[in-house]
């Protein structure tokens, strides 16, 4: 019957849908849990000669680079076990928010970045909606990638102990002893230590062999480099949607040199469509969406595409007994923007602060280690319900991007800040209760119901589908 009800009055049901969606999230997120202190465990392994790591990390990856180098710093030193020689590649997009920022400069590397030229601060970014409405501004914001080499390469300056090209085969755990033996690829080499965290990224062939991360990753994401001087990009950062990917998107992101990173994001919401789209859907927006094409002009020269794996929206459990599962392992991605960078080394920072309670507290059980899964979806994984609540009714009513976008270019560049820090996930998504989003965008969606009756506003105010049949009729 509500489903019936939301087919035949479409608009009803999507100013309805605002309001109680609204609602429902002040009345859910009225209260804060109590934090959890670690309680004390039997294990005391401080000051004392050891043939065991206290922490194993699997994966160098920014979770787990950030995860051992607060660790070191709190005095630990943690083996990081890394399956490739550095330096490594990541297909994903390298932007990052002010959260990581602060992190790569509590690290002091971030000065070094810049320096080098291995990283750019975006002056400029903007979004373009599925119905053409665009804005560029100055954005302020801190974008750049994060060579891996170079976080890693600090941990083991504080202390870490890395070990490349080692990938894992498996982990076995002791229960008497309390201690993990985690076994590499050739079979002879071994490592003990008395936890094992998983950081080794959406797959994480290791969290699953354990039993502790279940199905597969959900979304995927395209990488190609487009070559500096070959494009007609002005602005740092842009962000396209196409009402037939929606809620996944497009991203031009420009790096040092004017080099562009083009990138594609398939976000579960859209029934119509699936991982093994990817591919087409980087060449379709490339070819057939106007904005896009535009940005990327008729010259430029486009490196091969590269995919890879997004694992969205946190899984159920994180831990266990004597484990921690960081980052993207863990589902550290907005469902909304399909970014986790800033995430995962957030989740590795938390991670590190834990463990060294938990070292300090010898206490490394099954219960106890649940309180970091708690304080991880405290801190910023509670948000990722919500996201993807979100996706699946940007997809029905696209025409709220359009609003977005609408109030965006209304109220200019402060405005986009301040959208931009809840859309990465910096300010948590209730913030979009407060009366400057909700007056300017309800203005702005009236707007354009108002232009759709008369004939000025060509954009979809709900989605059927059609785009994505389209798409694939055409393909």
């Amino acid at each position: 019957m509500v489903l019936d009800f939301v087919f035949a009055h479409p608009i009803i049901s999507l100013v309805a849908g605002v309001v109680l969606y609204f609602v429902a999230k002040s009345v859910l997120f009225s209260s804060k849990p109590v934090k959890r202190s670690i309680p004390k465990g039997k294990y005391n392994d401080k000051n004392k000669e050891k043939e065991f790591y206290d922490v194993a990390i699997v994966g160098a990856g920014p979770s787990g680079a950030t995860m051992a180098y607060y660790l070191a710093k709190g005095g630990i030193k943690p083996l990081v076990l890394e399956k490739k020689q550095f330096p490594r590649d990541k297909y994903c997009g390298d932007a990052v928010c002010k959260t990581a920022i602060e992190i790569l400069m509590d690290m002091g590397l971030y000065e070094k970045l810049i320096k080098e030229n291995k990283a750019k601060v975006a002056d400029s970014g903007g979004l373009v909606s599925p119905g053409g409405i665009s804005y560029i501004g100055r954005s302020h914001e801190q974008l750049g990638e994060i060579p891996a080499a170079i976080a890693i390469k600090r941990c083991q300056e504080v202390g870490a102990d890395l070990k490349e090209n080692s990938p894992v085969a498996d982990a076995k755990f002791d229960k008497e002893k309390g201690l993990w033996t985690v076994i590499l690829e050739d079979g002879v080499t071994t490592y003990q230590a008395r936890t094992l965290v998983c950081a080794d990224g959406a797959t994480s062939k290791l969290a699953m062999q354990l039993g502790v991360v279940k199905g597969a990753p959900n979304g995927a994401c395209s990488r190609a480099f487009v070559e500096g001087g070959t494009h007609n990009l002005k602005a740092d950062g842009v962000v396209f949607y196409n009402t037939g990917l929606l809620p996944g998107y497009a991203a031009l992101f420009k790096h040092p040199n004017d080099e562009l990173n083009y990138c594609c994001y398939l976000i579960p919401g859209n029934p119509l469509v699936t991982n093994d789209d990817l591919a087409y859907w980087h060449e379709y927006l490339i070819k057939e969406d106007p904005n896009v094409s535009k940005a990327l002009g008729n010259k430029f020269k486009i490196e091969r595409m590269r995919a890879g794996s997004l694992r969205l929206g946190g899984v159920p459990t994180s831990s266990g007994d004597h484990l921690l599962i960081v980052g993207d392992a863990a589902g550290m991605i907005d469902p909304l923007t399909g970014e986790g960078i800033h995430h995962a080394m957030e989740g590795g920072k938390i991670a590190a602060e834990f463990m060294l309670e938990a070292i300090a507290a010898g206490n490394f059980s099954a219960e106890a280690m649940q309180i970091y899964h708690e304080r991880w979806m405290e801190r910023f994984g509670n948000d990722f319900t919500w996201s993807m609540n979100i996706c699946q009714f940007l997809y029905r009513f696209p025409v709220l991007i359009d609003a977005a976008t609408a109030a965006v270019r209304r109220k200019g560049d402060k405005f986009l800040a301040r959208w931009a820090d809840i859309m990465t996930g910096r300010v948590p998504k209730t913030a979009l209760l407060k009366p400057e989003f909700v007056i300017v965008i309800t203005f702005e969606l009236f707007i354009l119901l108002a232009k759709k009756l008369t004939g000025q506003y060509k954009g979809v105010i709900y989605n059927t589908g059609a785009h994505s049949v389209q798409k694939k009729k055409t393909n």
